[in-house]
């Protein structure tokens, strides 16, 4: 039996997107949230969420807590996201 090692060094995918035009105002508009959910930030985000909720009141809200802190967002779940709001709050190297 014998030892592998892995490379740790991830290689990120290159998603190419169309640029969006800049938003003149985040009132009323459709948020969407990505959170790793690191304890360490947990008090944050909770109040960071409730600030834009009561700041821009956004039309709808739309979240992506991962399940595990390390992973990457599930691609499916990204383009979904993307697709449901107008701009999104990443978090705590979600």
């Amino acid at each position: 039996m014998g030892i592998q090692l892995f490379d740790p060094v991830g290689i990120p995918e290159a998603v190419e997107r169309p640029r969006k035009d800049h938003l003149p105002s985040l009132a009323g508009l459709k948020v969407g949230y990505i959170f790793n959910q690191h304890t360490s930030a947990q008090t944050f985000w909770g109040a960071l969420e409730k600030t834009i909720t009561a700041t821009f009141e956004p039309a709808s809200a739309h979240r992506i807590y991962k399940t595990n802190t390390w992973a990457p967002a599930p691609r499916a779940e990204m383009d979904q996201l993307i697709a449901q709001t107008d701009y999104a709050l990443v978090g705590v190297g979600a």
